[in-house]
């Protein structure tokens, strides 16, 4: 009888911890994500209420891949309504793999946290020294810029 009953706990005990390990509940991280959508459809005279609508439009097109406008308001943290159309959004890797094979989304990249090099352009690039434009300074050499054209690296990137 002894043996019967330790082998009725042992197998009893190896059921629940089975049980236990294969249906323990999973969580998916969520991560920082940015959807671009491609061009806004506004021309240049934009006012506020085209970009409410931009940021609308952002709720409702997340809203039908996750089930309801509200999740997409729980997740989305920003909307790119004037020059780029898209949206930042903590999703699930799988809930951005299926984003991205959306026809109407351009791509869909992991947002990156990026260092900040310097504050201080000016002085980072030697163009000035403590605010002093020196005679021997590029700026004074390049006549302050003119007939030339500085372009400005926005990676898009928000820092999360």
């Amino acid at each position: 009888m002894r043996t019967s009953s330790a082998t009725s706990l042992y197998l009893l005990l190896s059921f629940l911890l089975s049980s236990l390990l294969l249906h323990r509940p999973t969580f998916a991280a969520k991560r920082s994500y940015v959807v671009y959508l491609g061009a806004h459809s506004h021309g240049y005279d934009v006012t506020q209420t085209d970009f409410d609508r931009v940021k609308d439009t952002h709720y409702e097109f997340l809203g039908s891949c996750l089930g309801s406008k509200d999740k997409a308001k729980d997740v989305i943290f920003y909307s790119y309504t004037r020059h780029i159309n898209g949206f930042a959004a903590m999703l699930e890797d799988e809930e951005a793999a299926h984003l991205a094979k959306h026809p109407e989304v351009v791509s869909v990249f992991l947002n990156k946290g990026r260092k900040l090099h310097t504050t201080r352009s000016w002085d980072f690039m030697g163009l000035e020294d403590n605010g002093v434009i020196r005679s021997s300074s590029i700026w004074k050499k390049a006549r302050f810029g003119e007939n030339t054209i500085i372009g400005n690296l926005d990676t898009g990137q928000l820092i999360v």
